[in-house]
């Protein structure tokens, strides 16, 4: 379900504003990709992220830091606010994935980032960033001050992408900083991240809604949109110690620099890129059959269900399911050859059939270098 936002030019605004007790703001203006025919602009879909939280790093060392323990290059602060990264084993295993944000109060140069990852996993992560903080000028911590929210437009049309006009920082002033809007630095089609200020308080809501034109969802609808995508995010998709940051596309995510310097796990990571193969990707799922069989499974179970082919040989498991869609981590070569798929879950004699695609935003040659 959603609630609606409207304006002057729906013709009944007054009446509607009564009802849903918001305040009448005026919309942003939006825009499409040029790639993309034109048509009306739809409203972004704005949700809570109840499942996330922040760790927050900041002290004079805190890019050299964070340097030395992820995958990507903190030198992208240098012109951008966001980026992507993973955080790896000494084994080269993931360790968990995260959004890192420069702090919206943070003064150039940035030395003071606030790490948005699963909320289970942020005390692990924030122990883990702890262990090798040693003599460095750094502070690690737990952040409660925001709260994570996406506003995304879940269209059918999965390379559509729309983007607000003009400057999407909500000013200079403390009093202005209820709501923070951040680009997602993965892929366009997931839209923005917003870090708001207390999201009980209804001016921090009005505030999101002056920014951005759209609903606010009452019933989850990210999860399912990201899953469409092909999007690993979170323990459950990337399970700690399981995965490998190349089978989880870090790299076709733009979250794994092979020009930095070393960090942990960095030897496996670029000793798989230049062989230029990697067999199992984390791929999308979808399921049309047997989903009411799917619903009463605990998620732990359906985690590690094996998908098979039409010839009985396992080509992956499933690493998250909701509302029809799912995450598996799949053999490349044997699922894109148009073979029937089907899930096989300890116990249900049957199995249920699905489905897989080639996500759009991957490149043509998979095993290029790029």
């Amino acid at each position: 379900m959603l609630l609606r936002r409207w304006t002057l030019a729906t013709g009944t605004p007054h009446a509607l504003a009564t009802l849903t007790g918001f305040k009448l703001l005026p919309h942003r203006t939006l825009s499409s990709s040029p790639t993309q025919p034109e048509g009306p602009s739809k409203p972004f879909a704005l949700e809570p992220l109840r499942d996330r939280s922040f760790v927050r790093v900041h002290g004079t060392d805190s890019v050299s830091f964070l340097q030395g323990l992820m995958t990507n290059d903190m030198r992208h602060f240098e012109h951008s606010r966001s980026l992507y990264a993973m955080f790896l084993r000494v084994n080269g295993r993931v360790f968990c994935d995260a959004l890192i944000f420069r702090h919206p109060a943070a003064p150039a140069p940035a030395t003071d980032f606030l790490l948005e990852c699963d909320r289970e996993v942020a005390p692990r992560l924030e122990k883990h960033l702890k262990l090798y903080r040693l003599r460095k000028k750094v502070t690690v911590l737990a952040e409660e001050t925001y709260q994570p929210w996406v506003a995304f437009v879940p269209d059918s049309d999965e390379q559509r992408v729309v983007t607000l006009d003009g400057d999407i920082t909500t000013g200079d002033r403390p009093d202005e900083d209820r709501v923070n809007l951040y680009k997602d630095p993965r892929l366009p089609r997931l839209g923005y991240r917003a870090l708001i200020r207390d999201d009980t308080q209804a001016a921090s809501m009005d505030r999101l809604l002056e920014l951005v034109p759209g609903v606010i969802a009452t019933d989850p609808q990210y999860t399912p949109f990201r899953y469409s995508l092909g999007v690993g995010e979170g323990e459950t998709n990337l399970p700690d110690g399981k995965c490998f940051p190349l089978e989880c596309n870090c790299d076709f995510l733009h979250g794994v620099s092979f020009h930095k310097g070393c960090y942990i796990g960095q030897e496996l990571t670029a000793r798989t890129y230049h062989t230029g193969v990697i067999r199992k990707r984390l791929m999308p799922v979808q399921f049309t059959d047997g989903l009411q069989a799917l619903e009463g499974i605990p998620p732990e179970v359906l985690r590690e269900a094996e998908i098979k082919n039409e010839d009985g040989a396992v080509v992956g498991k499933l690493r998250g399911y909701i509302a029809g869609h799912g995450m598996a981590l799949l053999r490349v070569e044997k699922v894109l050859t148009g073979t029937t798929l089907a899930l096989t879950v300890p116990g249900i004699p049957a199995t249920i059939p699905c489905r897989t695609k080639k996500p759009f935003w991957w490149p043509n040659e998979l095993n290029a270098r790029s």
